[in-house]
């Protein structure tokens, strides 16, 4: 594990097996845009190429995932005594993360590898009634289709939004995956997990 504390508007490199990381730190003040005020903003590239980023606001509605996976590595944004960190870690079972549905992942060790890929994920909205019904709701659900594959073994799932409120879970033969909560954007969408194993 390796944990990098960070600067605001500073450019970090950080080498760490095969990643080469640099980071930029933004923090938005009194002194900033009135709209910006409380904004942390962390941005996270790996060899020039944009690999993740991290934004906290004032907002406690706002869902914010703190560790974002990476190839086979867990970053996480810190804040300890508001000095801020960055964590780099081997992505291991247990720990929750949100996978981007910009990228896949790899979690585990070498000899128990669960790769991760979110392969689809569709926004279907409507009424659950026809519009001659006066008490008709409007809905709204985004489908994910998430990739698992374990070794030669690839399967593909299928669930809602609505579900995970149960605490959805993907049970393998070895290894289960906890469905915590999602984060949905026009392009893109994040999804909050645990995998675990049996």
């Amino acid at each position: 594990m390796k944990k990098i504390r960070l600067k605001e508007g500073e450019v970090k490199e950080i080498v760490y097996n095969d990643l080469n990381i640099s980071t930029l730190l933004q923090v938005y003040n009194a002194q900033s845009a009135d709209h910006l005020v409380g904004d942390i903003y962390l941005r996270v590239d790996n060899d020039g190429e944009p690999i993740t980023d991290f934004y906290m606001d004032n907002d406690v509605s706002t869902t914010e995932y703190h560790t974002r996976v990476y190839k086979n590595y867990f970053l996480t944004f810190l804040i300890e005594n508001n000095n801020k960190y960055l964590v780099i870690e081997q992505a291991n079972f247990g720990k929750a993360f949100a996978l981007s549905s910009n990228g896949s992942a790899i979690v585990g060790d070498k000899d128990d590898l669960v790769e991760l890929e979110i392969t689809d994920f569709v926004l279907e909205t409507g009424y659950d009634a026809p519009p001659s019904e006066s008490n008709r709701n409007y809905f709204s659900n985004v489908n994910y289709s998430l990739k698992v594959k374990i070794g030669d073994v690839v399967k593909n799932f299928s669930f809602y939004s609505s579900g995970i409120k149960d605490n959805f879970i993907v049970n393998l033969d070895h290894f289960s995956i906890l469905i915590l909560s999602d984060k949905y954007e026009d392009s893109s969408a994040l999804i909050e997990m645990v995998v675990n194993k049996k």
